[in-house]
């Protein structure tokens, strides 16, 4: 077929049947590629009443597969167009000539055949369905009821007799080839279904000894899709004790990454999917490429393909890594016009991808630019990604040998935090200490361009000595930084998303224990101070917030006389989304620039109806202006006490704002119940999702998994057990 020809199939629907009897020839010459469109052709003939038509052009195939192909492939070819071509006689009697070549060696065949009906009085479709399932069957074969899916196990065959003996889990009978055929379908020794009614126990050794096919035995027989807990619901706990289940799901799921047929994909819950004719890695990783729109998910795209080549022990495929690398060409041209930067980001890629597909030789365009630049503090800004920083500065070392030292002190002050780690080990290693004290004392200069630098200083340079600024005089100046950032308007929203994720991440580091070490060997005014700018800074969320106050609390309990608050009751704090938050903001927007407009309106054209004494719409006007008034108050009141909780902020080791938490109600069977704890301003009672200071939430509150607690949640008090707790902002 040529480009932008209709295939056979949409020739037959439209009805031009010349073309298709024409084009028909050329297609059997070609079936390997034709297949499927060949028999597509036929299905669309016969729905539009051309039975005539398809048996003709049906036999025509079958007599060149006669010709030219093995008998079994012919075989192969007359089952498909004996039911298609609605029990033409021809095909009926070429398939018994075909039957009688390719199983000649079957002593049964003659009465299977008669049985069957394929010679004459029954449709093709069941007497093919009949000698399928029969000349396939051995002893120890498994089946499933075709009514009720009981499981039975083929126990005996008498070939004189052509009987079949089946023994279900509690009755053994006989069946001729036909009503065996009608009865039950065969299945994979792995069958789930049957292995769990006839032979429990071998799936307890598959669960041991082989979880792949036990996977695929339960997926097959699942219509090829099971959810992570639909899975555990089948095996535990009558195969797995629920404490074991963890275990061996980690085990299975890694043995599955090397399965072509099993695909694993989303989360919470995780898919599988069973795929009969395999998917490759390549498979796989395709639309994860092509979803990738920067460079850091290019890399990790590419960072994934060779790692799970290695652990699949698969050979990378070259039509893979060609791919990736014109793609990358593409980008690196793009690139070239943004920034000299995103241009050698490409490149850098591109080496990982060279390596990674041993192609890797002189030739190196990172190099290239690297070598060629004059400016390498700006060709290397853009650098976000630790392993292509690193690169820049090993091929650094390798171009310019005499004067990398001064180049890595240059490069210092604006490199990433764990690039600055290795820039200062090299610089000490090479005995540069001068230029290694030197460019560490420029870092404080300038927290906007340094902050990487300087969260490196925060958390300690392995390097010893190398402290240019103390790390209690550095705490206050990181978090007026931030500050700063937060109240300025003028502060692109990337820079100081940047920047709260950097400063949060350095404070909270080593659960806290830099800055809980600076917190204790500080002086008590100054303890008060920090704690007072952390209280009004923005952007460390919930968590990180709540625990550099309470650290300070701790170490220095005689600043606080008041009772400490759990921020949770905190009647100053009212905890919502980014969602509810546009959703209330909206609320008070209509109410302020709509409703008040045309309440004031109502007022003015009530009054000018004169005698304002007895003007009922006047007062009711009144009243609802009054009634807005309040209703603005108290939102705006609410949202001076609003503060964001964001996907970052929040922790799922135990119940807290912006968690989901599954319940299971001890002894019983049903599936567990979700419970949502978020903002008053998102609750949805229908979709179970509560304000965090409902009686409901305060009693989930702080609850671990395994933890029980007594909750009305479907009209009567039951004992729960907390069996999930989830991150629900992030999805």
């Amino acid at each position: 077929m040529t480009v932008g020809e209709l295939t056979l199939t949409e020739l037959a629907q439209k009805g031009d049947f010349r073309t298709l009897e024409d084009r028909w020839l050329d297609a059997i010459e070609n079936v390997a590629e034709e297949h499927g469109d060949l028999l597509g052709a036929l299905t669309e003939l016969n729905k539009c009443g051309k039975k005539d038509q398809a048996s003709a052009l049906g036999w025509t195939w079958l007599t060149s597969a006669r010709e030219k192909a093995e008998p079994k492939d012919a075989l192969a070819i007359g089952r498909e167009l004996g039911v298609r071509c609605k029990d033409n006689e021809e095909i009926r009697q070429e398939l018994l000539r075909l039957y009688e070549e390719v199983h000649a060696d079957r002593a049964e065949l003659t009465q299977l055949i008669e049985a069957s009906g394929l010679a004459g009085g029954k449709t093709i479709r069941r007497a093919l369905r009949t000698l399928e399932i029969c000349l396939g069957l051995t002893v120890g074969d498994y089946l499933l009821s075709r009514s009720d899916e009981h499981a039975a196990e083929v126990t005996g065959i008498d070939l004189d007799a052509c009987l079949y003996t089946v023994q279900a889990k509690y009755v053994e009978q006989e069946f001729d080839p036909d009503a065996l055929a009608l009865a039950y379908d065969p299945v994979e020794p792995n069958d789930f279904r049957a292995l769990a009614q006839l032979h429990p126990d071998k799936i307890g050794e598959l669960l041991e000894e082989d979880p792949v096919t036990l996977l695929l035995g339960i997926l097959q027989s699942h219509h090829g899709r099971l959810d992570q807990d639909q899975l555990e619901h089948l095996l535990s706990p009558r195969f797995i004790p629920p404490e074991r289940w963890s275990k061996w799901w980690t085990k299975a799921r890694t043995a599955v990454k090397r399965c072509l047929n099993i695909v694993i994909e989303g989360r919470n819950p995780v898919i599988l999917t069973y795929h009969a004719a395999g998917q490759s890695l390549e498979d796989e990783i395709e639309p994860q490429w092509s979803k990738a729109t920067t460079s850091a998910e290019r890399l990790t795209v590419i960072e994934s393909y060779f790692r799970e080549a290695k652990t699949r022990q698969f050979k990378v495929s070259t039509r893979m890594t060609e791919r990736f690398h014109r793609d990358l060409l593409v980008r690196l041209e793009a690139g070239r016009r943004e920034s000299p930067s995103a241009a050698l980001t490409e490149a850098l890629i591109i080496d990982r991808l060279a390596e990674g597909a041993e192609t890797a030789g002189d030739e190196s365009l990172a190099r290239d630019m690297i070598a060629g630049s004059s400016d390498l503090i700006d060709l290397m800004g853009g650098l976000t990604e630790y392993t292509l920083y690193l690169r820049s500065l090993k091929h650094i070392r390798d171009l310019k040998s005499e004067v990398w030292p001064a180049i890595f002190a240059d490069l210092l002050p604006f490199a990433p935090r764990r690039a600055c780690e290795f820039i200062a080990k090299s610089l000490d290693y090479d005995g540069q200490r001068d230029l290694l004290n030197d460019a560490a004392a420029r870092i404080p200069a300038d927290f906007s361009r340094h902050l990487d630098a300087i969260c490196w200083l925060w958390k300690g340079p392995t390097v010893k000595d190398i402290e240019p600024i103390s790390p209690g005089k550095l705490l206050p100046l990181l978090l007026n930084h931030l500050s700063e950032l937060s109240l300025n308007d003028s502060t692109p929203p990337d820079v100081l998303r940047d920047a709260r994720l950097k400063i949060r991440a350095s404070l909270s580091a080593s659960k806290f224990t830099r800055y809980r070490e600076v917190i204790e060997g500080m002086e008590s005014g100054l303890a008060s101070t920090v704690h007072r700018t952390i209280d009004r800074t923005e952007g460390l969320g919930q968590v990180v917030h709540s625990t550099l106050l309470t650290i300070i609390q701790n170490t220095h309990p005689g600043l606080f006389t008041k009772p400490k608050i759990d921020p949770w009751f905190d009647e100053s704090i009212l905890f919502a989304t980014q969602p509810g938050m546009e959703k209330r903001e909206s609320e008070l927007n209509h109410l302020v620039n709509v409703k008040m407009p045309e309440n004031a309106k109502a007022i003015g054209d009530a009054a000018a109806h004169g005698d304002l004494s007895e003007n009922s719409e006047y007062k009711f006007a009144l009243e609802e202006r009054d009634l807005l008034r309040a209703r603005v108050a108290l939102i705006q009141n609410e949202m001076s006490l609003a503060r964001l909780v964001t996907v970052d902020d929040v922790l799922a080791d135990a119940v807290n704002v912006g968690t989901r938490v599954t319940l299971q109600a001890t002894g019983e069977a049903a599936k567990g119940i979700d419970v949502t704890v978020l903002g008053p301003w998102e609750a949805n009672l229908e979709k179970r999702i509560y304000n965090y200071r409902a009686p409901l939430c305060e009693k989930l509150k702080d609850l671990r998994v395994g933890d029980t607690v007594t909750l009305n949640l479907e009209g009567q008090e039951k004992e729960y057990r907390v069996e999930a707790i989830v991150n629900a902002l992030e999805e």
